[in-house]
């Protein structure tokens, strides 16, 4: 049979492009069933009508699928695929169809030689023995050349040149070349030559040099220092000269370093230290060290000192010490003591010391003692310092000794304060100067007052001003006259429409404690989120600031404004399909009657329960990776609109939701003691599930674990599934602190681990790489989960700022200059923590940073594009998810932060409700919900077919309700189709939902809405959820 492969370039992006290989059936028969491998300059990331089998470096091992394995006589089949990078210069090649390549080349046979090593010897010639080989028998005579050539050895001196023909007769695969090597009893390094073939006849070279290394087999020498005696002298210098020695000569250059030591010498007043390193050239086995002796006229015992050898190199030390004698030749005086002053700065605890110096000058040839007390001046023992008293005493030769008085510290301000240390007593000298001054200096100075603001809360009002009144505290001293600057400063309230900016200086009379600072508050009827504004304190006298900004709380009492939609309705369902989502064994309250358990033996391949947690989209992986981001993103919406899950009934489903998340993460998640040690990332095999059309009650195919640990680490994982831990501890503190706790611990684990020990998950679990690939590495999430962590810590009432600090450092160092043209999601957190710090901090930085990518989204720039129908389009591949999620983060911004004009909370609104159907198509994007909603979205249990065919039933069975569909595929309002095997228009995910949810939550909350008391398929009146979600707000 005759076949033909061919590839083709589809699209080219730079960083990827799409491919085509087909593969043309040119004979007369069918080809039923096929396996292509080839190698591949690049990577696939995604493929499409056929599936990756195998991949060993870059070659690739691709089959077909159960619906196309047969290319009938005359037919060509094609398969498709992604990959990276782009710029495609060079095609797959080696391509083998079931077994059979395609044009082999003609291999000849390869002569290749070994390398060797032989021992030199004393005496005479030894020899080093090589062996050729060809790869394969020959049918005919075969011949290669081959000579030596010098490396570190020479020939005539170390061995003999050779070279010479080597003939292989037919059938004959090894000869052997043998090197004459000479013998000698130097001691060198090893050094080698080598044998090289070359002028092959039919045949060829694979490996064209034969390293031989010639071993040494020669004692290395050894070093010795002798000891030398030398009169002293009473003044100038002579010296001492030592003598080392080499036990016999070496081949190679020696070295030994060497250095004088005290023993009851001393240097620089008996003799001049002397250090230095001694170099042997070959051959030498002598040479000498002088040491400077220092003459004197102090009567004394001889004294003596050290010369020490060390470090050598090519040699080893016999005798590593040559001792010095230096012989006294002066006659004897009675020595004196005599002591110093000190001076000692006091400190604020603890003790510092004082120390004297007692010296003894003249003969010191006998031992002297004496005694030593200290007396108090205007300082006083205990509490100034610590008396000490007792006995020095000087052995021969000693001249110095010291003795340490211990300060105590304080924060008394005082004048400098002394004591005195007395010499009494003396035996073998006299006492020249009896009393050391010890002189303590105050280091203290009088502590000023502080000044702190408090928080005030007050309701709107719905007409004219009422009164925010801020109490500024003065603590500590009062005796003096206080006075600070304060000012009013915008957050989202704004002077002038929400508040009366007011500005000044308060003046704190001596003995004054507090005042006040009166915010005028302009009531209005508008329904809005509660806003905030800030007095400052600056500028202070006479005091220091400990608080120096009060918030002000403006909580609004308005009804909510009429919505063009029922956003209670919309927010119930968005929950509603995260229960269609749950893997695992299901609670009786789950609300959807047509799933059932499922995966119970999730993990059992590695020895743990991995049981649980959500399938990703579609179909039944669970990728951890997007799936801890929507439940970051699901709780940061619990936390911002609380109020709204609350007052619409729906906070416990909401809660219930995020911890079906955060319980499979904590199980996902191994420790030891030394933190975490591994976490499992992903479950199930991308190729093997997406094989599978059907429920995943009915799935029997291998669903594999993979898993990051500290030799295969995953920032990127660890960092989002730490963040997810963190915000949802604050969802869940009022309500259970003790899971809260349990979340942040896990949280912080994570993120150390992800901050250890670094590198990106989809490196580590490659199965990832084809469908959730770490594009944007993980410096996005070392800062988004230390915001989240500050703020989870924040929560606990902590106000410790580590997560705080290491989130601002990690931003400025990577996205101090800007951020990526992009938009918050699964795989990129830059733009969420821009916002999130911008909450934390009001940092100018973080606002110019999100605020220019909100307005990229708001004006369409940047990549964004608007449609007719007014969405903001910016990518093919489920299109709405990046609008949903952008909408949510635009409308905290524009809640928590500022706002221009209402532009990011109209630019929010708008998208929420054209997804909804506020649109050219009149038709919702969410499945069960309004106009003309999505039927069949590329979903295998609601599709409910039992045969494997996507075709088959032709309607879903069931309504995926809440589930939001991917969308326009381009900038087109009508480029979208409700058709189940369009995966770039109609496919559902954890991610699409996450932002979606929290964005129904801030409409309810604007525009209010009705959830509803009964859903057709459901089992609304008897679900009762898990999680405790009573709360008094």
């Amino acid at each position: 049979m005759t076949f033909a492969v061919n590839f083709a370039v589809v699209n080219d992006w730079q960083s990827g492009f799409t491919g085509s290989i087909s593969i043309a059936n040119n004979g007369t028969s069918n080809l039923n069933g096929w396996t292509l491998e080839f190698e591949a300059p690049f990577e696939i990331t995604n493929i499409w009508n056929a599936q990756i089998v195998s991949r060993q470096g870059n070659r690739y091992t691709i089959r077909n699928l159960s619906w196309n394995s047969t290319i009938g006589a005359g037919q060509t089949l094609s398969f498709g695929f992604n990959a990276s990078p782009g710029n495609v210069t060079s095609q797959p090649s080696g391509y083998v169809l079931n077994g059979q390549p395609l044009n082999p080349p003609t291999v000849l046979p390869a002569f290749s030689i070994a390398d060797t090593t032989v021992i030199e010897g004393d005496a005479g010639t030894t020899f080093a023995t090589t062996e050729v080989r060809l790869s394969q028998a020959s049918k005919e005579a075969v011949t290669v050349q081959y000579n030596t050539a010098n490396g570190t050895a020479t020939a005539g001196s170390d061995y003999t040149a050779t070279s010479g023909t080597l003939t292989f007769n037919p059938g004959q695969t090894s000869q052997t070349i043998t090197i004459p090597v000479n013998s000698d009893l130097l001691d060198e390094p090893n050094e080698t030559f080598t044998v090289n073939l070359s002028n092959p006849t039919k045949a060829t070279i694979a490996d064209a040099q034969g390293v031989v290394t010639i071993t040494d087999n020669d004692p290395v020498p050894s070093f010795r220092i002798n000891d030398v005696t030398t009169t002293e002298g009473n003044s100038g210098t002579k010296s001492a000269t030592f003598t080392v020695s080499l036990s016999a000569a070496s081949g190679r250059t020696t070295t030994v370093n060497y250095a004088t030591a005290n023993g009851t010498a001393t240097a620089g007043s008996d003799y001049t230290a002397t250090t230095g390193t001694l170099t042997f050239a070959v051959g030498e086995t002598s040479k000498t060290i002088s040491v400077p002796i220092i003459g004197d006229t102090t009567n004394e015992s001889n004294e003596t000192f050290t010369l020490n050898l060390t470090n050598p190199t090519n040699a080893t030390i016999a005798d590593a010490q040559g001792g010095g004698t230096i012989t006294n030749d002066d006659t004897s005086t009675t020595p004196t003591f005599s002591i110093n002053d000190v001076t000692v700065t006091e400190g604020n605890s603890g003790t510092s010391n004082a120390t004297f110096i007692v010296t003894r000058s003249g003969s010191t040839t006998q031992t002297s003692t004496v005694n030593f007390a200290t007396a108090n001046g205007t300082a006083t023992a205990g509490s100034d310092y610590t008396a000490v008293s007792g006995t020095l005493t000087f052995a021969a030769g000693e001249t110095s000794k010291t003795i340490t008085v211990p300060i105590v510290g304080d924060t008394t301000n005082e004048s400098n304060e002394t004591f005195t240390l007395n010499l009494t007593n003396p035996t073998n000298a006299t006492i020249a100067d009896a009393q050391g001054v010890g002189t303590i200096n105050n280091d203290d100075t009088p502590p000023l007052p502080t000044l702190s603001i408090n928080d005030v809360t007050i309701t709107e009002g719905n007409s004219g001003t009422s009164n925010a009144t801020f109490t500024v505290t003065r603590s500590g001293s009062t005796t003096q006259s206080s006075t600070v600057n304060f000012a009013t400063a915008n957050g989202t309230a704004t002077a002038g429409s929400d508040y009366t900016a007011v500005s000044g200086t308060l003046t704190f009379a001596a003995g004054q404690t507090s005042q006040t600072i009166t915010v005028p508050i302009v009531g209005d009827t508008l329904q809005e989120s509660s806003e905030t504004f800030t007095v400052t304190l600056s500028s202070p006298t006479n005091a220091t600031i400990a608080d120096g900004q009060g918030v002000g709380t403006i909580t609004a009492n308005d009804a909510p404004q009429q919505g063009a939609f029922n956003y209670g309705e919309a927010l119930q369902k968005s929950i509603i399909f995260y229960e269609a989502q749950r893997s695992g064994d299901l609670p009786s309250t789950n609300r959807i009657p047509w799933r059932g358990d499922s995966a119970l033996r999730d993990g059992a391949d590695v020895g743990r329960d991995l049981s649980g947690g959500y399938y990703d989209a579609g179909d039944h992986v669970k990728f951890g990776f997007p799936m801890a981001g929507a439940m970051t993103l699901l709780s940061w919406g619990a936390i911002e609109y609380r109020n709204a899950y609350q007052q619409s009934g729906q906070l416990p489903y909401m809660l219930d939701a995020i911890k079906w998340g955060t319980d499979y993460i904590l199980k996902a998640h191994v420790t030891d003691s030394q933190g975490t040690k591994e976490f499992w990332g992903q479950v199930g095999q991308g190729d093997l599930d997406h094989a599978y059309w059907g429920p995943p009650e009915t799935m029997t195919m291998s669903r594999p674990s993979f898993k990051i640990d500290r030799q295969n680490p995953g920032s990127d994982l660890a960092g989002e599934a730490a963040a997810a831990l963190a915000a949802a501890s604050i969802v869940f503190r009022p309500t259970d602190p003790n899971y809260a706790n349990t979340l942040l611990q896990g949280a912080r684990q994570l993120y150390d681990f992800a901050d250890n020990y670094r590198g990106k998950y989809s490196d580590s679990i490659r199965d990832a790489a084809t469908f959730y690939n770490s594009w944007n590495g993980y410096n996005d999430e070392l800062v988004w989960g230390a915001a989240w962590l500050h703020r989870a810590t924040e929560a606990t009432g902590s106000t410790n700022t580590t997560y705080l600090q290491k989130a601002q450092q990690y931003y400025q160092q990577f996205f101090g200059n800007g951020l990526g043209n992009w938009t918050h999601s699964w795989d990129n957190k830059q733009q969420g923590a821009a916002v999130l710090l911008a909450q934390e901090t009001g940092n100018s930085l973080y606002r110019t940073h999100a605020e220019n990518w909100l307005n990229d989204w708001a004006l369409g720039r940047n990549g964004v594009t608007y449609t007719s129908g007014g969405l903001a389009w910016r990518d093919q591949w489920g299109s709405l998810r990046y609008s949903a999620t952008t909408a949510f983060i635009a409308g905290v911004y524009a809640d928590k932060v500022t706002d221009y004009n209402g532009r990011y909370a109209n630019f929010a609104e708008g998208q929420i409700d054209y997804i909804l159907g506020d649109n050219p198509r009149n038709s919702s994007y969410m499945v069960g919900f309004g106009n003309n909603s999505p039927r069949n979205p590329h979903h295998r249990a609601a599709h409910g077919s039992l045969t494997g065919n996507i075709n088959n039933p032709v309607n879903n069975l069931h309504t995926l309700y809440g589930a939001m569909v991917g969308g326009p595929a381009s900038a087109n309002d009508f480029d979208y189709q409700d058709n189940r095997t369009d995966y770039i228009r109609n496919e559902v995910a954890l991610d699409y939902n996450a932002g979606l949810t929290g964005a129904l939550a801030r409409m309810y909350g604007e525009f209010g809405g009705q959830p509803l008391d009964s859903i057709p398929e459901l089992t609304l009146s008897a679900a009762a959820p898990l999680a405790t979600a009573t709360l008094t707000i």
